[in-house]
């Protein structure tokens, strides 16, 4: 197959119009559309079209068979080309390519976008929208009928979450409500976030009361009722420690890492802005199933 007819293929799987193609490459449309109907792309311009159709120099040739069964291994091997220290956020930047462009979902084509933009942008603040005085963040979404996709695509505040809908449902792993009251009107109490973020911030696993109301700056009355409120619903522990001559209370974490994103997505929830760099929403059934009559409900 010649070249212009492959990148034609490729283009079109994507759902990237030649409009798209020719701004991400510095072209016109008519010069993709030339490629296209029996021309050929300069070949100083191969790794440029390559990397925008996330495809192999050789794929644009016709020479490489790249199955998805094999894309595993090739992210894998990508991923290792890097040092150790920055793997993480080169994931994250790829990740980010998929707001980029729309693409195929059970052989639905996402909305189309005007443009591609490149992400990640450098500031999750870079439209300076304010609310308050104070900078809101610009945010990337897409909701399709087999899941939901949330990014921060920012190199400031690099956060993204995949979750495919399981047949299930979502709703089907919550908590109860009851739990979920529990758990909100536990962080409601005066302190009790003082105490999580000092926790949170420490390097040893257990501190003793006094330790922890001074890093919280909170009183240490305020910090025994936050930490006993705190230990009815699991988030933390106490632990004595016996001295020479004496029994020491001390507490630690019982969870290591999901404060973060859960105090993340508290904030895109809370905060009053409409301000999307990239967004759409294809989706044609509510987010939540609903119940079934006759089964239990948690309450």
């Amino acid at each position: 197959m010649e070249i212009g007819k492959i990148i034609a293929k490729l283009r079109r799987e994507r759902g990237i119009t030649q409009e798209q193609l020719g701004k991400a490459l510095g072209i016109s449309s008519q010069a993709v559309s030339k490629w296209e109907n029996g021309g050929s792309p300069d070949v100083d311009m191969l790794p440029a079209i390559a990397d925008n159709l996330g495809v192999t120099i050789d794929t644009l040739y016709g020479r490489a068979n790249e199955s998805k069964k094999d894309m595993r291994i090739t992210l894998l091997n990508w991923l290792a080309s890097f040092p150790q220290e920055k793997r993480m956020y080169e994931l994250f930047s790829l990740l980010c390519c998929t707001f980029n462009r729309p693409y195929y979902v059970d052989g639905e084509r996402m909305s189309d976008l005007g443009e591609i933009i490149k992400l990640p942008i450098k500031s999750c603040y870079s439209a300076g929208i304010e609310k308050d005085n104070v900078p809101l963040w610009g945010k990337s979404a897409m909701a399709s009928n087999t899941g939901l996709q949330m990014a921060i695509p920012s190199e400031d505040c690099p956060v993204f979450m995949i979750l495919p809908e399981p047949e299930c449902g979502y709703e089907e792993h919550f908590c109860s409500n009851e739990e979920y009251r529990t758990l909100f009107s536990t962080l409601a109490i005066t302190g009790t976030l003082e105490v999580l973020r000092a926790l949170y911030s420490m390097k040893k696993s257990y501190r003793s009361l006094k330790v922890i109301a001074k890093a919280a700056g909170v009183k240490p009355e305020e910090t025994q009722k936050a930490l006993s409120a705190l230990i009815e619903c699991n988030v933390i522990r106490m632990t004595e420690v016996e001295l020479e001559n004496e029994k020491i209370e001390t507490y630690s974490l019982n969870e290591k890492i999901a404060f973060v994103p859960f105090m993340l997505i508290s904030r895109w929830m809370y905060e009053d802005s409409d301000y999307f760099i990239c967004s759409w929403n294809d989706r044609k059934k509510p987010l939540l199933k609903k119940k079934e009559s006759g089964k239990d409900e948690k309450k």
